[in-house]
């Protein structure tokens, strides 16, 4: 990260206004982010291994318009606020969405954890329909309000439990405090990208969040969960409508389409 790659961060997201090591530049950062750079997983659903080389994690996000799961947007992430000035450490989850809390998991997922006026806070941009819009102080056992929905941080001796309010508390991932080496996202990344198992090697999963609103996509059907709780649900029946949605609704650019096409052509 360098001066001129924050300046286009900050335009691919739409920051504006000061930029320091505060909170209020953590929290303005934690809602546009996942608001500008949508959760897209085309990559590994047409056959290529996401790089989680930083210089070509930034050419695809911030660049050429595309998104990304969560190495990728959680990578950047990290990189834009380790040179901000903020401390970072790299963490893995299990994911145990629509699952038991205590059910069987590898360790998958991507988080941060940012260290910030003698408090740990959790910082994700990358989990898709349960994306977090803003950092929450990790030993808080409350509930915490961000702009889109009401979370909570469980601990149970070492570890920890992410949840969300959907009608009901639901458990998102469980994770514990261990230093992550760049060797463990790259085996992570590999497995989750070439098993034929994966349901992001199986199914195209788009998803962004802004200030009204939820959007996710999987199994041909557009999701839209506003923040009063409203769930509208949109059938997608043909390329020329995915292609569409791709653009207008997650803001994709790049060869994304283009990705897409020759996949569904094959």
């Amino acid at each position: 990260m360098n001066e001129l790659k924050l300046e286009q961060y900050l335009e691919r997201i739409h920051y504006s206004g000061d930029l320091a090591m505060d909170m209020d530049t953590l929290k303005k950062i934690h809602q546009l982010h996942p608001k500008h750079i949508p959760f897209e997983n085309i990559d590994p659903y047409t056959g290529t291994v996401p790089s989680l080389n930083a210089d070509d994690v930034f050419q695809k996000l911030v660049v050429h318009g595309r998104g990304g799961y969560c190495y990728e947007q959680n990578l950047l992430l990290s990189e834009v606020l380790k040179y901000i000035g903020f401390p970072v450490q790299l963490q893995l989850g299990r994911v145990v969405w629509k699952r038991e809390e205590n059910s069987i998991a590898a360790k998958t997922h991507l988080l941060l954890i940012v260290d910030f006026e003698g408090k740990k806070h959790l910082v994700d941009c990358g989990f898709g329909t349960a994306t977090l819009t803003a950092p929450l102080v990790l030993n808080d056992e409350g509930s915490q309000q961000t702009p889109n929905g009401l979370f909570k941080i469980s601990k149970k001796e070492e570890e920890y439990v992410l949840w969300t309010l959907r009608e009901e508390w639901f458990p998102v991932y469980r994770f514990a405090l261990e230093q992550v080496e760049p060797i463990d996202l790259e085996i992570a990344n590999w497995y989750l990208a070439t098993l034929p198992e994966s349901g992001f090697k199986k199914n195209l999963v788009l998803s962004k969040v802004d200030e009204n609103a939820r959007y996710t996509y999987t199994d041909h059907v557009l999701n839209i969960r506003s923040n009063e709780g409203l769930k509208e649900s949109v059938s997608i029946d043909n390329n020329l409508q995915l292609f569409e949605i791709l653009k207008n609704t997650f803001g994709l650019r790049g060869n994304a389409i283009d990705l897409l096409k020759k996949k569904l052509n094959d």
